[in-house]
């Protein structure tokens, strides 16, 4: 009985550890499943002191911002609630503006094929 009390009472203190200056994404269960240097080891400071800062890296994530303001331009290009959308659609130019954005930021990407299911 005494053990289980240390147990509960360590997991209590590893979830406030954990709730100042750990993981806020970590679950309840799995901050109490980590030893002590796993809760003192996933914080701010050593996600960044860790961090991948290689030029591939650095390329990668450039790249993805790139791609993701491109879907952005797409995303309001075929929204239906916005104005100019609105007057580009029944003005009949739809297809002009199609690809006036396909001609700035390229075609859509394809669709993956498979995946979970």
């Amino acid at each position: 009985m005494l053990h289980e009390q240390d147990q509960y009472i360590q997991g209590s203190f590893k979830v406030l550890v954990n709730s100042g200056m750990g993981n806020p994404y970590a679950t309840e269960e799995e901050v109490i499943a980590k030893d002590w240097g796993g809760v003192f080891s996933d914080n701010a400071y050593t996600q960044i002191r860790d961090a991948d800062y290689s030029q591939e890296s650095l390329d990668r994530a450039a790249e993805n911002s790139k791609e993701a303001w491109k879907a952005v331009v797409r995303d309001l290009n075929s929204s239906k609630i916005l104005l100019p959308n609105q007057l580009i659609d029944a003005t009949g130019m739809r297809e002009e503006m199609d690809a006036a954005v396909e001609d700035m930021v390229g075609p859509p990407p394809k669709p993956q094929q498979g995946g979970e299911g």
